[in-house]
């Protein structure tokens, strides 16, 4: 037991001394840190919350729910192992038993969770208001915690259990989906019943007494609301036991658990590592080194030279799940309900949208291909190979963003040139921001530390906006203040596309070292 509390000790200390490497590496943390515990006071010191038009209750339950979904969907997608691959070397080659194995899975669930729990937390006390003080919040990091421990604990057993019996881990995932159906089946009945008046029924939804009894979800609502309310003896306490409970539970049948998951562990422990490894060195992972690829027929017209890196991404793309490939539409589209909901401007939306989009675009395949020899071999101009490595991916971030910003456009009653503005506006930039991130990893390469890596992106970003920025401003100036705003945004659009195709021949030389990538 020494030996598994010095193994947890040692990752989460050197995880410290990691981002204190070098002088850029510790400026840039002490900076990011101070800028966090800054935002964090302030956020308690605000007078009232920017959502007075839904209760906290309705908050915490749209947020529990969304993140709860999006990570048991992330894990029972995906083939992405449990431990890591120092970790499962120690632990399957050192003089450990299974049930030691099994513990030190237990005792990493509760700083991994209270970890999580607290990016969860972060943004409450600024949706909330004074409705939450600094004591309420610590009691809710708390269930939180015990929420964030169910989802751990429980893919933790269908892992487990699914290396034995391939296909528990598929039937888990389907049991979960019809439990979301009978939610999404009760929650289309309140709407129906609320004349179809999304706010009513949203907040009808989840603040109603049944809602509290919702396996997992409804629980971590009913027990931070009751303690926002101070029922502590009809709210608070019995749903905090129930998750105290489940989480008993499943403690006691992974510690038990007769599985025999020390190969599948080891070899998935591999693409662990690798997806760490990358998101260490250069703040991004290859989007399907996180996805299961399916095998099913997919159509795809393979072309020759550097197209067929084009095709190879296509067939890939294919391949992929409903929500893995759908999931930046359907985070867009999430984000537009949200403002929607609880009353948002259009442009937190459009803020929201363009954020989402352009960060998810970091994920893209591209950043595998630049590390794969192969495309030296590949008989074309390194200029041509870079274009088409990056063309599925930026076609797929201008979609997205373009089909939700259309819906908000629709929804907030925006004129069809106001609409057609941002959307030209979102273009323009997604192709930018895409182009300044591969300039980024040309210069600095894929071995520097991901916080010095991310800084210097915004920072090429920013400059690589200047010219856009100037542009307006002369536009301006020649219109007497009133400019058209559809030619303006085709202005903006075509001068991002130029400094886009400057950035992409000053990087080409990312081909012409692949051969020595890794």
């Amino acid at each position: 037991m020494q030996a598994i509390m010095y193994l947890i000790k040692k990752t989460y200390l050197n995880k410290i001394k990691r981002s204190f490497k070098s002088i850029p590496s510790a400026i840039l943390t002490v900076l990011g840190v101070a800028g966090f515990i800054f935002i964090f006071i302030a956020s308690f010191r605000m007078k009232k919350s920017p959502l007075e038009s839904a209760s906290s209750e309705t908050i915490v339950a749209a947020i529990v729910l969304f993140l709860g979904v999006l990570l048991y969907n992330s894990f029972l997608s995906r083939d992405t192992g449990i431990l890591t691959m120092a970790d499962a070397n120690f632990l399957f080659t050192g003089p450990f038993e299974k049930r030691q194995v099994l513990m030190y899975l237990l005792i990493s669930v509760a700083p991994a969770s209270l970890m999580i729990g607290f990016f969860m937390c972060f943004y409450l006390p600024m949706l909330m208001g004074p409705a939450l003080s600094f004591g309420k919040y610590l009691i809710t990091l708390v269930v939180i915690s015990l929420f964030l421990g169910i989802i751990f604990l429980s893919y933790y057993y269908i892992y487990i259990i699914d290396a034995e019996n391939t296909g528990f881990k598929k039937k888990a995932k389907k049991i979960f989906w019809a439990f979301l159906g009978a939610l999404a089946v009760a929650f289309a009945a309140v709407l129906l019943n609320n004349d179809f008046e999304l706010k009513i029924t949203v907040k009808r939804y989840f603040e109603s007494s049944w809602y509290n009894w919702v396996p997992l979800f409804g629980w971590t609502k009913w027990a931070v609301s009751s303690l926002l309310t101070g029922k502590i003896l009809t709210g608070f306490i019995p749903s905090v036991c129930l998750l105290l409970a489940v989480n008993a539970v499943l403690c006691i049948m992974l510690y038990n658990v007769k599985v025999d998951f020390y190969e599948k562990t080891l070899e998935d422990s591999v693409s662990l590592q690798k997806i760490m490894d990358d998101i260490k060195t250069s703040g991004k992972a290859d989007s399907h080194a996180f996805s299961k690829l399916k095998n099913k027929p997919v159509s795809v017209k393979f072309k020759t030279g550097a197209g067929a890196i084009y095709s190879k991404q296509m067939l890939e793309s294919g391949k992929l799940g409903i929500m893995s490939s759908n999931r930046e539409i359907l985070l867009q589209l999430f984000y537009v309900a949200f403002g929607l909901i609880f009353g948002f401007k259009f442009n937190f939306v459009i803020a929201m949208v363009g954020f989402g989009a352009l960060s998810m675009s970091l994920n893209d395949s591209w950043h595998r291909d630049f590390k794969k020899p192969y495309v030296f071999l590949i008989p074309e101009s390194s200029f041509k190979k870079l274009i088409y490595s990056v063309l599925p991916g930026l076609i797929k971030t201008m979609i997205s963003g373009g089909i939700a910003l259309a819906i908000a456009a629709v929804a907030y009653k925006l004129s069809p040139a106001a609409g057609i503005n941002y959307i030209l506006v979102f273009f323009s930039f997604a192709i930018l921001f895409v182009f300044a991130e591969i300039f980024t990893y040309r210069l600095i390469g894929s071995n520097s530390n991901a916080v010095v890596v991310t800084m210097l992106r915004m920072l090429f970003v920013i400059v690589a906006c200047i010219p856009a920025i100037v542009i307006l401003v002369v536009i301006a100036i020649i219109s007497n203040g009133m400019p058209n705003i559809i030619e303006t945004s085709l202005c903006m659009l075509a001068v991002n596309v130029l400094i886009s195709i400057l950035l992409a021949y000053l990087s080409k030389g990312i081909f012409e070292q692949s051969e020595l990538m890794d």
